[in-house]
């Protein structure tokens, strides 16, 4: 190989290992030798929107921050905020508790917080910020003048109606959803109901919303601050017996941060007590039915609320 092309492969190897260490570095220090905040989240909508909100905040008080809004799910992001290489990002109580905690489902969202609080602050020196009230757990969904037509309001309605009209209603979801514990199976079981086997369409995960408003099927399944139910015009079946495990967002942080700035705490919770579930809602149907970019509808938010400039 010639001295030309060794060079070329070198230089090609220096750019892949610089951009490699600068995907990973985590929470690193200003000029001023204070900690950067490194701000992540999931790479959907809601975690787009709250992720944003997050980094403008914090840089607007003056605070040295570091991007990495959608760097991917928990399975990503948890190792990073273990290891110092993320700093702070929303996470679900729900989440927490059957993903990382292997805790049962719970359906209080009071319980379901202290739990996560507890366990994240004894076993990973992390510290959940206030949860939002915003519920984005699994729902079950109709079209509104379906139910309204069917007299379902609750999936206590929609067992007797379907006991009653077997073979009669159509279920979308995916098969995630439809295995899982927390998913069609534990409904059916708490319900005393079941959707037949020829009954049941399976759709990939977002695609469920459009089946539904076009009649393709009678009820779907769906997350419970999708900005899609209301553009819609779908309603969430009311879960009467709070059988699906609450997944209210909360920023987690790091406890060496929150040393380095107590204040913080204050400035975020301020923020999360207007994240209310209608408010989440219409903020993911800025992005996935208007098309406004996340940062955007985060940035408009903040300024509407006086909370930047």
């Amino acid at each position: 190989m010639s001295r030309s092309k060794n060079f070329k492969k070198w230089t090609v190897l220096l750019v892949i290992l610089l951009a490699a260490t600068a995907l990973f570095i985590g929470c690193g220090e200003d000029d001023g030798g204070e900690p950067t905040i490194t701000v992540a989240s999931k790479p959907w909508t809601e975690q787009m929107i709250l992720g944003n909100m997050l980094l403008d905040l914090l840089e607007h008080h003056g605070y040295p921050v570091q991007d990495r809004i959608g760097l991917g799910e928990s399975d990503v992001i948890r190792p990073a905020i273990y290891s110092d290489e993320v700093d702070i990002y929303w996470e679900y109580t729900g989440t927490t508790l059957t993903t990382f905690m292997h805790h049962e489902p719970v359906g209080d969202p009071d319980e379901a917080y202290q739990l996560v609080k507890d366990w994240d602050k004894e076993e990973n020196d992390l510290v959940w910020l206030e949860y939002s009230e915003a519920n984005n757990a699994y729902v079950l969904l109709m079209r509104e003048d379906d139910a309204n037509e069917k007299g379902i309001v609750t999936i206590s309605d929609l067992a007797a109606y379907i006991n009653d009209n077997p073979g009669e209603i159509d279920l979308g979801c995916n098969e995630v959803f439809y295995e899982r514990e927390d998913g069609v199976q534990g409904i059916e079981e708490t319900y005393g109901f079941e959707f037949g086997d020829d009954n049941i369409t399976f759709l990939a995960t977002g695609l469920y919303y459009d089946a539904l408003r076009q009649g393709s099927v009678d009820v779907a399944e769906g997350f419970g601050t999708d900005g899609r139910i209301p553009a819609f015009d779908l309603v969430i079946i009311d879960d009467d017996k709070e059988f699906f495990p609450v997944y209210n967002p909360a920023p987690v942080v790091r406890q060496e941060i929150l040393d380095a700035y107590p204040e913080i705490e204050e400035i975020i919770n301020e923020l999360t007590r207007l994240l209310d579930h209608e408010t989440l809602t219409l903020l993911n149907e800025e992005v996935d039915i208007h098309e406004i970019e996340p940062e955007d509808v985060a940035e408009t938010f903040l300024r509407e609320n006086g909370l930047i400039d």
